[in-house]
């Protein structure tokens, strides 16, 4: 199996569908390929993430990008915000801190 730098997973779950992330998935792919990183960045499907359900929004938050290694979380990714994340998260490594919605933590 391949080793990626970065790889992004996209919830395709019902509310997620609903607000675009197939389209989500299909640019960043696209943008992936054209800048010739296929073998740096891979951009995933994922089941639902449970991010609506948990906290009772019902797709205020679709659809959600989340970024490893560092688990990192997009929610809402819109075309014009996935533009930002893909050129400074995926493409340079740099989150793009004031559309993070999320991060893991590591257990000391």
């Amino acid at each position: 199996m391949e080793s990626y730098r970065i790889h992004a997973f996209v919830c395709t779950g019902k509310r997620c569908s609903k607000k675009g992330s197939e389209d989500v998935i299909d640019r960043l792919k696209d943008r992936v390929k054209a800048d010739g990183l296929t073998g740096e960045v891979r951009i995933s499907r994922s089941g639902c993430v449970k991010v609506c359900k948990e906290t009772g929004t019902e797709g205020e938050y679709s659809p959600v990008v989340i970024v490893y290694p560092e688990g990192t979380w997009y929610r809402n990714v819109v075309p014009s915000e996935m533009k930002e994340i893909y050129e400074e998260h995926l493409k340079s490594g740099r989150p793009v801190e004031c559309l993070v919605h999320f991060r893991l933590t590591t257990s000391p």
